[in-house]
């Protein structure tokens, strides 16, 4: 008992007399004076920057800038480019065989924007539905 008393008496003495090598310097009084005195007077700065909504940095997590204007999540605009800009040959979609694969995919069943993104013109092949044949 008497040890842990002892310890305890140490550990605050220490504790105590650390706190003030560990505080806040006053920089009021003569302190700020003086400072000010010597530093306060100094001419601002002639370097000449920018000052745009960007200048202190990029756009927020999650949100894109894009020719200066910020887009929240999601809502960025995509830019594709034509995969195959040379081959004139029509696209044929046969819109009576596709697999479930294709129908989420946007890219391979959209006949206009699969024309936009290739520059090739898009055939649709569709047969109707019924005992016609």
């Amino acid at each position: 008992m008497r040890a842990l008393l002892l310890a305890m008496i140490c550990i605050s003495a220490v504790a105590i007399w650390a706190c003030p090598c560990f505080g806040f310097e006053d920089v009021g009084g003569d302190y700020g004076s003086s400072w000010l005195e010597n530093y306060g007077t100094k001419p601002a700065s002639t370097f000449e920057r920018p000052n745009t909504l960007w200048d202190w940095g990029s756009a927020p997590k999650g949100f894109a800038l894009r020719n200066g204007t910020l887009y929240p999540p999601g809502t960025v605009p995509q830019w594709y480019y034509p995969i195959i800009v040379n081959d004139y040959n029509p696209i044929v979609l046969n819109q009576s065989e596709l697999t479930n694969s294709q129908l989420g995919n946007l890219y391979t069943t959209d006949p206009w924007l699969l024309a936009q993104l290739t520059g090739r013109p898009v055939n649709i092949v569709s047969e109707p539905h019924g005992t016609l044949f």
